[in-house]
């Protein structure tokens, strides 16, 4: 069956920029489809257009059901088995069990509240409810955020087996792992095409390379253009000047009814001239648009007097009476690069957050470096409000700085102006990412930095750390950044 979409326009109320203009597609439902673009492109926007959330002009033909996930849990206190089959009301017991099995979901598991689960255990019980589901078109939007690596591969792994749905997501191994189709959301317009993430990176690069070298030559023809302009012009005012100065030596014998007729024609030629070098220069202006541009990042790396900024010995992460993790030992020397790794519950979090004196429950022996400077990215964004320039000044960073650091992540300027809330989950973490990158520091400890970043973008950070080579901690799940990276191997909690 086909999903087509016939000239697609859309724009949010208030905007002047459009979302789409006039967009067709179509694509077959049984693909496993990845869909791919930057944040803010309109990954999340097309999903919406496509449950008809949203009014749009054109057309989307949706064969089957359309359904979004994550999907709310109305009552996260129900058992999971509960939370399960109110999300599919039509499937039998033997295959949500079926579809947890699948996923490693153990039957304890659905026998407890659905509150009591880990986040990464939440994501795979509500996948298999909805892939227990039939004659629907699952909508997947980002799935991996609170995957731990092992969890990723698993669902990874879980949705190759199946037929038919449309996935959000910037890991690339994950992606490459699950997907045979992609959709592209590109700068100037969308592809279709066989393949995973590594196809789609091979053209965006042949593509990037082409449009780039047929850019530089088109930016040499405007210039060209632009100059023959300027002189059309000149010779137009010339043309038009001479109509009325006539030297007096030969005052008495010129024509000037002649002089002005000849003075019209110039002056119509040079006009005409100059209308056709302007088109031309906007033609080819215009034919400026489909490269998409990786801006260069940059951050301020401290050095400190002391080469060990963090040791801990006997440490453990205690929530209440439960222990989540227990005996951990690890040094963090300056220069080191290196990620907290463990099962979702494990403690990751806890450690970050008591490490930049933000909370967290690490207990033990705990020396961190005096007068270390640390800057903090954290997991969650829900608490960001306000505009831009509170974000600002609320965070103490050059203003100049951080917008740049923001335009070279493909943060439009129209975006600096829009409520923080209003903004995509990829957008509030590069204004955190843009902050941290902002503040000079010993240590940069950043807790799930990727979540929701486009792969662009989580290139540019490889690019940077490995430019500045700071000291990082960090909790991260994307394979392929953690091996580009770190520098050692994972501090693993179990």
């Amino acid at each position: 069956m086909q999903l087509n979409v016939r000239d697609l326009s859309f724009t949010y109320e208030g905007s002047y920029t459009p979302v789409f203009d006039r967009v067709s597609f179509h694509v077959d439902t049984s693909w496993r489809l990845g869909l791919l673009g930057r944040n803010g492109r309109g990954k999340t926007t097309l999903l919406k257009l496509m449950q008809g959330l949203e009014t749009y002009q054109g057309h989307i033909d949706m064969p089957l059901e359309p359904v979004y996930f994550p999907f709310p849990v109305a009552d996260p206190e129900q058992l999971t088995l509960f939370v399960m089959q109110a999300a599919a009301p039509d499937a039998q017991d033997w295959q949500l069990i079926r579809e947890c099995n699948l996923l490693h979901i153990t039957e304890d598991a659905l026998y407890r509240p659905f509150s009591t689960l880990s986040r990464g255990e939440q994501t795979k019980a509500l996948l298999a409810a909805l892939f227990s589901r039939e004659d629907v078109y699952p909508l997947i939007d980002e799935p991996t955020n609170h995957l731990d690596v092992h969890g990723r591969e698993l669902v990874a792994d879980y949705l190759r087996r199946k037929d038919g749905f449309l996935l959000v997501s910037h890991d690339r191994a994950f992606l490459n792992r699950c997907i045979d189709h992609v959709l592209s959301l590109n700068k100037a317009d969308i592809w279709v095409m066989q393949g995973n993430y590594d196809t789609w990176e091979e053209r965006l690069t042949q593509q990037n390379e082409y449009e780039q070298a047929r850019n530089d030559d088109l930016k040499r023809d405007i210039k060209r253009l632009e100059a023959s302009a300027r002189r059309a012009a000149e010779w137009a005012a010339a043309s038009e000047k001479d109509k009325f100065h006539v030297p007096e030596s030969i005052a008495a014998v010129t024509d000037r009814g002649f002089i002005g007729a000849k003075s019209a024609a110039m002056m119509k030629r040079s006009m005409s001239t100059l209308r056709r070098r302007e088109r031309a220069i906007e033609e080819k202006s215009s034919l400026l648009h489909n490269v998409e541009k990786v801006g260069e990042l940059k951050l301020t790396n401290l050095r400190h007097p002391k080469s060990v900024l963090i040791d801990v010995q006997e440490g453990q992460v205690r929530y209440d009476d439960r222990i989540v993790a227990d005996g951990i030992a690890f040094q963090l020397r300056q220069g080191d690069r290196v990620a907290l790794t463990g099962h979702n519950g494990a403690g990751k979090s806890s450690i970050l957050k008591a490490l930049c004196g933000t909370g967290g429950a690490l207990e033990g022996r705990v020396n961190i470096a005096t007068n270390l400077t640390i800057s903090y990215v954290p997991q969650e964004t829900d608490f960001l409000h306000g505009d831009m320039r509170s974000f600002i000044q609320e965070s103490g960073v050059d203003e100049t700085l951080f917008k740049a650091i923001l335009r070279n992540m493909d943060f439009g300027r129209e975006l600096f102006d829009q409520p923080i809330h209003a903004m995509s989950q990829g957008q509030k973490k590069k204004l955190l990412l843009a902050r941290s990158l902002c503040i000079p520091a010993h240590l940069y400890v950043w807790d799930e930095p990727l979540n929701y970043i486009d792969v662009y973008s989580r290139k540019q950070v490889e690019a940077l750390i490995s430019a500045s080579q700071p000291t990082l901690l960090l909790v991260e799940h994307d394979a392929v950044f953690l091996e580009n990276v770190c520098t050692r191997p994972a501090i693993d909690l179990g």
